[in-house]
């Protein structure tokens, strides 16, 4: 998709204009992100009140019925259920299992595993496995 700024003068009001085809989940973030800024979960950690911006969670994981975000270097616990955080999140998450969403830029490397799974390196290092139910739609949204 071709991108274009342009510098307009400091009295003039900003504005965007997007061109497209049709309204997809990527144009709908950022026309999200334009109007509204960055996507924030909020989340607990020691009794308090944590927002995290999602571009910074890896994967959401449920562990005995609680929901918990995992970022680079710490994790918040969810007080939601996983298909309730899910139905908020833009298309950058996808279920990778059913305890688990995974934030698809933040995958480093994928491969192929036993059973038709598939395993998923993380940019911090961690390894997330793939069902083999939702290897399709992963294999879709990277291109593959």
């Amino acid at each position: 998709m071709k991108v274009t700024f342009n510098k307009i003068e400091k009295n003039e009001n900003e504005y965007a204009v997007i061109n497209a085809h049709e309204r997809t989940n990527a144009i709908c973030a950022a026309l999200e992100l334009l109007e509204n800024g960055e996507q924030v979960i909020i989340g607990y950690r020691d009794g308090e009140s944590v927002p995290c911006p999602i571009s910074q969670i890896y994967y959401i994981e449920t562990v005995d019925d609680k929901c918990f975000a995992y970022t680079k270097d710490s994790c918040i616990e969810i007080r939601s259920r996983l298909y309730e955080v899910e139905g908020n999140l833009d298309y950058r998450f996808f279920r990778c299992s059913k305890s688990m969403l995974c934030n698809i830029r933040k995958i480093k490397s994928v491969k192929a595993e036993s059973n038709a799974r598939m395993r998923a390196v993380l940019l911090n290092g961690e390894i997330v496995i793939i069902s083999r139910s939702y290897v399709k739609d992963m294999k879709k949204r990277l291109g593959l």
